[in-house]
């Protein structure tokens, strides 16, 4: 009873406040007077009553206004006109001002005319010329000419232009008829998306990037994420799978994690999500910005630790209501086909592997003969293999290898691949309500022809003000995939074996069964054929953020409550039938299974900030958050299926039940956070803050964390000895340490594991089921945690038409989840704990210049440079190696540990005898085979062995040019990733004799 008193008191006091004071706060630049007035009555709840032309509406107004009375900005915005106000109980009520003809009569006016132009002498389109305390003003037309009639000569004029400074000038001016505008870097204040609200980036502490959405509509990417490549310093992006439907890997400055996932947290509108942006249009985004340093990462807690992408979907826009169009077409080819033997070469090796035997088989020439070939077991088991070969001999047993008949299976499978993506939105508003809807269309034929992918989604985004008070919004989508995943032939190594010499389809179209008679050598044109593999798989995802914002009656004091959601389905299928490659003419497969994700999460926010006199501004954040994440899944898998048209949809038609199994996964987590920033004079910054997860994934007494971070800047151009010199625009030092975590630990985890076990009973009668233990329980289990130091410079040259941003940073993550080896007595192998330690550092280099700037002719260039250096440092047996795993103490993660191949042992005398001493020790090295390093005791052993690169490149770089002429816009994108060691996955294996 008492909390409804108190809310019915509080909301009184808030309608007697809304009735009773009449202060407003407005900040608008050339403007027209009705969105000033709009303003107002926002603001006050009074409409705006007035005639034409007593009153002009389009006038464009100059107003800056903080917490003043109604009354004194009314003043202002009519001052030196003839316009009265009065003030009503529900209106405000505009009329003409009474005044002296004879003064109207003495007052002399004059014409004046001119041209704007800028710096670089190019006119100045809409610049404003308006009569200082009166409504008279005009704009520049399209040649940057003015002419303004009416003008007292005793009276003063301001010109101004958005990203122009704006000037004063006497009516008796003489530079009137030639006015030059210079430009403003400080006028305009680009606004960033940080952790929990916007900030200038003049003010930004921390290190971060941002991508905007004409960056990421420049490149034809079907995922958000591909438009961060060469984009974001500090962010490498890459792909070593380019199915469709398939997402790029992430890494923000590098590895931490051995075990653990170094993927980013995405941020959808406030909503934190898992499962990556596959589902997520990129032309309905706005902007990402990259949180990287700690300082700046720390707000999200036991996720940060890996970097976090902030996303913003697009918003409608106030005006009329707007239907735009997007759309393009591209083609995928393969750069680096694989250069598979043609029927000669494939002829060749195969002789040489005979003549290198000692079987009876032996191939007796050393060139090719006919009666030999004929003889060879690999040409005589298969008529067109034989019939293929014997085409290369003439009547007279000449042999001329061009005649051969060959195919390659590779360009049977593959084709051109095709993206084409669609979109349509419609968005607008006015003062109170905007709205944006879309809906997007994508499609990628593969480079395989059994693999596709495709994507439809639909978005409503609305904001709508109730009052001064209260506002609302969502921001949603909804989205369905399909990716068909083909048979996977590309990446079975038995396929590259296949002999070119060999019949792929018999002669009325079908496809073989074996190639070339082979029995290993299945055909994979069968996986072609219609019905024969299937296996897509389908993603339904919903991503809704609905929010509350109260402003109170308290300067700087605002409320937000934030509702996110991300409910996933996903529908795994796939059927093979019989006659494929993968079941070889055995029983078919089928598989069905489904999972569902689900996530909600809740966060209330309180924003105080304020401007305390000139010098200091401050603002507080406070956080409250919970959020549950479930997931259920189930699966069932058969064989020999009754008809192949039933392919996953009835299983209960199948004669074997392969597997079935279901499972349910759920953990919550609950945090606070508190973020303090602070500014003296726009000069000295800080930013201070700490969160405290607390999650149920954790064991009793260890379940809450605290993660603090602080950081410094000082805008060093903003200093008064700064101000005496015009080169250096822009100089702003940062340096910042944090703490962030890695939620790496899965649900149960530190409550130990059961596995289900089947246990023959009663002399093998029965059989019962039963559970023992599997994973060793362990309470202390905690995250992994990244501590990391970063400090970094902003600057600009020559009104920033040079900019960029410099980046050192050093972190050391601690606590990395690893088996831990124990004696078996206690009944298990080894325990999860937290163990191991990595170190990642490195620097990261941003450029942009603005080469050229005219009004038909823009050319912008954005350089960028980032190396990493990342080791780890100690395992769960401290500084020492684990060559099993090939994890190296001082090295990369990842690495290629393995024998170093340096040539070819020769038949030469010098490698003859070399041969020899290896061939002492046991080794049966000969002429034509590989030569392999060795550490000088010449035994090739596992002491030969050393780590040959690794997979994460020394650096990478890019030089993105954009070119825009007379609305065409034309840019050149280059990108390098150096000194990075990829591995070939084609399985190499030996034809038998």
């Amino acid at each position: 009873m008492k909390h409804k008193i108190l809310l019915v008191l509080l909301l009184g006091f808030m309608t007697c406040l809304t009735v009773s004071a009449q202060k407003v706060t407005l900040q608008f630049r050339q403007v027209k007077l009705t969105k000033v007035f709009d303003a107002i009555t926002q603001q006050t709840g009074l409409t705006v009553a007035y005639s034409r032309p007593t009153v002009d509406p389009d006038r464009m107004v100059t107003i800056e206004a903080k917490d003043e009375d109604l009354s004194n900005v009314l003043s202002k915005l009519f001052t030196g006109t003839n316009v009265a106000f009065e003030i009503g109980e529900k209106k405000i009520y505009l009329k003409e001002k009474k005044t002296s003809d004879s003064l109207q009569q003495t007052r002399k006016t004059k014409k004046i005319s001119g041209t704007v132009l800028d710096e670089k002498g190019e006119p100045v389109i809409g610049a404003s010329i308006l009569v200082d305390e009166t409504s008279n003003g005009t704009i520049t037309n399209i040649d940057g000419e003015y002419s303004l009639t009416g003008v007292p000569e005793n009276s003063t004029l301001t010109i101004s232009y958005v990203g122009y400074k704006t000037i004063k000038l006497k009516a008796s001016d003489k530079n009137l008829s030639n006015i030059i505008l210079q430009e403003d870097s400080e006028l305009i204040d680009e606004v960033v998306v940080v952790g929990y609200g916007v900030q200038r980036k003049r003010d930004v502490t921390g290190a971060m990037t941002s991508v905007d959405a004409t960056k990421i509509a420049s490149v034809p990417v079907t995922s958000a994420s591909e438009a961060l490549q060469g984009r974001a310093s500090g962010v490498l992006v890459s792909q070593d799978n380019w199915a469709p439907g398939t997402s790029p890997s992430v890494l923000i400055r590098g590895k931490r994690s051995i075990n653990a996932s170094n993927e980013p947290l995405y941020v959808v509108d406030g909503v934190p999500i898992t499962g990556g942006l596959r589902e997520i249009s990129p032309s309905d985004i706005a902007s990402m910005e990259v949180l990287k340093d700690a300082s700046a990462t720390a707000i999200y807690g036991s996720r940060g630790a890996n970097g976090v992408v902030l996303i913003t979907t697009k918003q409608g826009k106030d005006g009329k209501t707007q239907v735009d169009y997007s759309g393009y077409f591209g083609v995928q080819t393969m750069q680096n086909k694989l250069d598979l033997m043609n029927g000669a070469q494939y002829a060749e090796y195969v002789r040489e592997a005979y003549r290198n035997t000692n079987s009876s088989n032996k191939y007796p020439m050393d060139h090719p003969d006919k009666a030999a070939d004929m003889a060879n077991p690999m040409f005589k088991q298969d008529a067109y293999v034989l019939e293929s070969l014997m085409m290369a001999y003439d009547e007279n047993g000449n042999y001329d290898p061009s005649r051969i008949r060959s195919d390659n299976w590779f360009d049977h499978v593959t084709r051109d691949g095709i993206i084409t993506d669609h979109q349509i939105s419609v968005n607008g508003g006015n003062a109170k309500t905007n709205f944006l809807a879309s809906a997007t269309y994508n499609k990628n034929e593969g480079i395989m022809k059994d693999q596709s992918y495709e994507r439809y989604s639909i978005r409503l985004n609305l904001n709508h003000e109730i009052n001064k008070w209260f506002k609302f919004g969502l921001q949603t989508q909804y989205s369905h995939s399909v990716k068909e995943r083909g048979s996977g032939m590309e990446s079975d190594a038995y396929m590259y074996r296949i002999s070119p010499l060999g019949a792929l389809r018999n002669e009325d179209g079908t496809p073989t069964q074996l190639v070339a008679s082979d029995a290993q050598m299945w055909n994979p044109l069968m996986n072609l054929e219609k019905g024969a593999v299937s296996a897509p798989e389908k993603v339904s995802r919903y991503l809704g953020s609905y929010y509350i914002e109260v402003t109170f009656p308290v300067e700087g004091l605002k409320f937000k409550s934030n509702l996110g959601l991300d409910a996933r389905t996903k529908q795994d299928y796939q059927f093979y039938s019989s006659n494929t490659s993968t079941r070889q003419l055995g029983t078919s497969y089928a598989y069905n299974g489904m999972s569902k994700y689900t996530m909600m999460t809740l966060e209330n926010m309180l924003f105080y900030n304020r401007d305390f006199g000139k010098d200091h501004t401050v603002g507080v954040t406070l956080l409250q958050s919970i959020q549950e994440d479930k997931t259920e899944s189930n699966k069932i898998g058969v064989q020999d299926i009754t008809s192949d048209k039933l392919l996953y949809n009835d299983l209960a038609s199948s004669s074997i039940i392969d597997n079935i199994g279901s499972n349910l996964t759920k953990w919550t987590m609950a945090s606070f956070m508190g973020r303090l920033n602070y500014s003296y004079k726009e000069r000295y910054l800080f930013t201070g803050s700490v969160r405290y997860d607390g999650s149920s994934r954790l064991a009793e007494g260890h379940k809450w964390v605290a993660f603090p971070s602080v950081a410094l800047a000082w805008r060093v151009s903003e200093e008064a000895f700064m101000k005496r010199q015009n080169v250096m625009s822009n100089l702003k030092l940062r340096a910042g340490w944090g703490k962030t975590g890695n939620s790496a630990i899965d649900p149960y985890m530190t409550r130990g594991g059961l596995s289900l076990s089947k246990y023959v009973w009663d002399n093998g009668a029965s059989e019962v089921l039963g559970y023992a233990p599997s994973i060793m329980a362990n309470s202390e289990l905690t995250w992994e945690t990244t501590k990391q130091w970063n400090v970094g410079i902003d600057f600009g040259f020559l009104n920033n038409r040079l900019s960029g941003t410099v980046d050192l940073y050093l972190q050391h993550t601690s606590d990395l989840l690893l088996e831990r080896q124990i004696p078996v007595v206690s009944g298990f192998g080894s325990v999860l704990s937290n163990v191991g330690e990595t170190k990642n550092k490195g620097i990261e280099i941003s450029l942009s210049t603005l080469n050229v700037n005219t009004r038909a002719f823009q050319w912008t260039t954005d350089v960028m440079f980032y190396a990493n250096k990342e080791s780890i440092e100690s395992l769960y047996n401290g500084k020492v190696d684990d060559v099993g795993n090939k994890w190296f103490i001082g090295h990369p993660i990842n690495v290629h540990y393995d024998y170093e191949k340096i040539g070819i042992w020769q038949n030469t005398s010098e490698d003859l005898a070399e041969m020899s001493e290896f061939n002492k020790n046991g080794a049966s090295f000969k002429p034509g085979d590989i030569k392999i390093w060795d550490n000088g005791d010449k035994k090739i052993t596992e002491a030969d062995r050393k780590i040959l690169g690794s997979t994460s490149p020394k650096f990478i770089a890019s030089m993105v040019n954009n070119i825009t002429y007379k609305g065409f816009d034309f840019s050149i994108f280059l990108y390098a990733s150096a000194g990075a060691m990829l591995n070939n996955n084609i399985e190499y294996l030996n034809k038998p004799n």
